[in-house]
């Protein structure tokens, strides 16, 4: 297949970032770990009904409203072109071209000589707090937040200006407003996804009006200023060269027309490089953009894995003096070379590099815990202890009435138990997904019910559960249900506010500020923290070895005879590789495990939760399949509480000897 010679609006996006990446993107024999995972992305952000509701709201204005479907480029332009003839139009997926700069607009609104283009994103809009040029220095001028947004539309509108220079061109984003509520029952359930593979798309149910939205949910931004800055001024980008828009079009329109590799640009920003496979799966025709990189840049074969170079060390390092004294990896650094910074009361990020760099290079393998702040840290808590945990999802278009775009949803707990004698038992559970209203309100009923009857320590992993109540503090307020006095009483007894040391306490937090273990990469994510700890914990591994969980000794909701330490080549297995896949669709599963690896388990999580979430909403699918996702998900939020027990277990031990 002949490689493709267009500079188009997503290309651009990857020259913003890198311009070494486009020439890696027009040739598929180069790894990438993002794709085909838009649609993953798209369904759990909801990309896809945004999208949707938005020609919707456009076709509801101009009923002779026009999408261009052809399949080849060609006609798409063809056709574009015929459309913009007419005075007054409205077109969607329009197709514009210039020399080989190449773009498709999602909405091209033109009235007379004057323009709309308007580009629809699935991203939450404050109309009372954001702006696309930012309010402070650090926006550079553009806000952070915003600068791939604004870039896109500048893109497209360069383009659009180009190839029409007589018209009067007026950009915009057209965004998902937070502020609004929503008024329509099961409103993402209107645009159900249709199609497979790469032919995705949300589809409008016949009968639904837009007028029934009593208040809009998508915001039109004014982009044209924020245009104006990012292709007029110069953007300093720490790590890569500055962008000066014209030029940055010119030179990689030039590239891939000449199919030459701009650069390689190599500093900090290539450790999350998404063109990059490892070693052992390089190939003639597999073949890492990330791993020749650095043997253009070092001028040597790179035959080791990126985890083990410098952009291993875990989370913001100082990479860049490394590599501007040509070391690669991490065996290339004395122990001086990895200054500590040390801290008072925790591992300092930079101890946690030094850390790594013992693990990788003098193969220290030995647990490091700091047991004196752990035993005061631990010392505070009261028996029984409480691990909970929460699935929670966050649609761009509710489910629900009176619901904003985005509002956390909390529709299932879990809960451990484990008495001062250390007996463990799966205490409570709460999985809600039926019901016209928001299960919010009904979920913290159930847990004020599992965790009222005593005032012993409520433990969870990083900030999300104590977020989540918070907002659903104020929910109850604005809700005002009849019991709405007991339950904010009950939520501002486990204590909202950050370290408040009431009921709430972070054991995630704990474990990243005073344990550090071999094999995790210096994280303290619970996916690689707990295979770890059934390597590192003789105790923990011989407790769970046996068929003992899901008996009268270690009661569960869900389990039966368990036995969570299986071994392999030596090794234990991960648990949550025990459990079957949480979808039981390949290309789903498989997405999501790809999302993991690259954007780590938080986020991984939070598109599985938003995804099941929006599935068993969906009357229409079969009831075998959303028993079956409902069961999965009790099994793997079990399996999250039981992990944070096995920690707390580890850590009592450790703490003991």
């Amino acid at each position: 297949m002949p490689k493709k010679t267009t500079l188009t609006k997503s290309r651009f996006k990857l020259a913003v970032e890198c311009p070494t990446k486009v020439y890696y993107s027009l040739d598929r024999r180069y790894v990438n770990t993002k794709d085909e995972d838009e649609f993953l992305q798209a369904l759990a952000d909801g990309g896809f009904q945004v999208g949707a509701l938005a020609k919707a709201i456009y076709e509801a204005e101009d009923p002779d409203a026009v999408e261009v479907t052809a399949d080849k480029e060609e006609e798409q332009i063809e056709e574009t072109t015929r459309l913009l003839a007419r005075e007054n139009v409205t077109i969607f997926e329009g197709t514009i071209k210039h020399g080989n700069l190449l773009v498709r607009v999602d909405v091209l609104r033109k009235r007379g000589n004057v323009v709309d283009l308007i580009e629809v994103k699935a991203k939450s809009w404050d109309p009372r707090a954001d702006s696309l040029t930012g309010q402070t220095a650090r926006s550079n001028p553009l806000d952070p937040g915003w600068e791939p947004y604004v870039y896109d539309v500048a893109f497209q509108e360069r383009v659009l200006r180009l190839a029409y220079p007589g018209l009067e061109i007026h950009p915009w984003l057209l965004l998902v407003d937070k502020s609004r509520p929503n008024s329509v029952p099961g409103l993402a359930l209107k645009f159900p996804i249709v199609g497979g593979e790469r032919e995705r798309r949300a589809e409008r149910v016949d009968g639904f009006d837009v007028g029934q939205l009593r208040e809009p949910l998508l915001i039109k931004v004014d982009a044209s200023e924020a245009v104006r800055v990012a292709q007029s001024q110069v953007r300093s980008k720490k790590g890569r060269p500055d962008i000066v828009f014209d030029s940055l079009v010119d030179a990689a329109s030039r590239a891939i027309t000449r199919d030459e590799r701009l650069g390689p640009y190599v500093g900090p920003p290539c450790k999350s490089c998404e063109f990059y496979c490892p070693p052992e799966e390089r190939s003639a025709g597999q073949r890492s953009g990330w791993a020749e990189c650095m043997e253009t840049r070092f001028k040597r074969p790179v035959a080791e894995p990126r985890e083990v170079s410098v952009f291993g060390f875990y989370n913001r390092a100082d990479t860049g003096s490394h590599l501007a004294r040509g070391r690669l990896w991490m065996r290339e650094l004395g122990e001086t070379d990895v200054e500590v910074k040390a801290a008072a009361d925790k591992i300092s990020m930079t101890e946690r590099h030094r850390l790594q760099w013992r693990e990788i290079v003098a193969g220290d393998r030995e647990p490091f815990v700091r047991t004196r702040e752990l035993r005061a840290a631990m010392s505070g808590w009261k028996f029984p202890l409480h691990f909970i945990d929460f699935e929670t999802a966050a649609p761009a278009l509710p489910f629900h009435v009176g619901q904003r775009p985005y509002q956390p949803i909390l529709f299932q707990f879990s809960h451990h138990l484990v008495d001062r004698d250390g007996r463990v038992r799966h205490a409570t559970e709460c999985l809600i997904v039926d019901g016209d209203e928001s299960p919010s309100i009904e979920v913290v009923r159930h847990l004020r019910a599992a965790l009222g009857a005593d005032t012993g320590t409520v433990l969870h992993w990083y900030p999300h559960e104590r977020t989540i109540l918070g907002k659903i503090y104020d929910e109850i307020a604005e809700r005002a249900p009849a019991d709405a006095g007991e339950l904010q009483t009950f939520l501002a007894s486990l204590g909202l506010a950050k370290d408040s040391n009431l009921r709430l306490f972070d054991l995630g937090k704990l474990v990243t500020e005073q344990v550090f273990l071999p094999g995790t990469g210096g994280s303290s994510s619970m996916k690689k923290f707990l295979p770890a700890v059934l390597t590192q914990s003789d105790y923990v591994r011989r407790k769970y070895s046996s068929p003992t969980y899901g008996t009268a000794d270690m009661p569960s909701h869900n389990f039966r005879d368990r036995r969570w330490v299986i071994e392999h080549e030596g090794a234990p297995i991960d648990p949550y590789q025990l459990l079957d896949p949480l979808f039981g669709f390949h290309e789903l599963d498989e997405a999501l495990a790809r999302l993991e690896a690259r954007e780590g388990e938080v986020i991984a999580n939070g598109a599985a939760a938003m995804i099941a979430y929006a599935r068993l909403q969906d009357a229409g699918r079969p009831a075998a399949e959303r028993d079956e996702l409902r069961d999965q998900l009790l099994r793997y939020c079990e399996l999250d509480t039981l992990a944070m027990v096995m920690v707390y277990e580890a850590l009592r031990e450790w703490i003991r000897a």
